[in-house]
């Protein structure tokens, strides 16, 4: 009989099917996707994950390759977070000690998605520079 699964064990899982849904992409999407990975735990710490989002969702609107990242990493926070819709609407109307456990599963489960970059889409930190 097995164990459950821990709650990182999801995450790396989750990580691990996200990530790898963007192997056969676009190399500049990739590039890109992997960078903005690598960055976004980052200004999350700096900015709020509200205003994170908000820079993402404000990117995302655009056309091309950047844009396309920017609409994947917002995919991806909200299936981390279990947010179907506007994930930045949810974030502006949520309770503050629901925001902040949001924050701390985004940055828990975000490691995986840093190293399956690497890993998976063989992009480095600091490859992409421009956010």
């Amino acid at each position: 009989m097995s164990q459950p699964l821990t709650r990182s064990q999801k995450d790396m899982k989750l990580a691990l099917e996200l990530v790898s849904s963007l192997e056969g992409a676009d190399p500049e999407l990739k590039r890109i996707y992997g960078g903005l990975c690598h960055n976004f735990p980052v200004m999350v710490m700096q900015s709020g994950l509200c205003q994170a989002v908000a820079y993402s969702a404000d990117k995302a609107s655009g056309e091309g390759s950047r844009a396309r990242a920017h609409q994947k990493l917002l995919e991806h926070l909200g299936v981390i977070l279990g947010v179907e819709g506007n994930l930045l609407q949810h974030l502006q109307s949520i309770p503050t000690p629901t925001y902040m456990h949001h924050t701390r599963r985004v940055l828990d489960a975000w490691v995986y998605f840093k190293r399956f970059t690497v890993s998976v889409l063989k992009v480095k930190a600091g490859e992409d520079h421009a956010s």
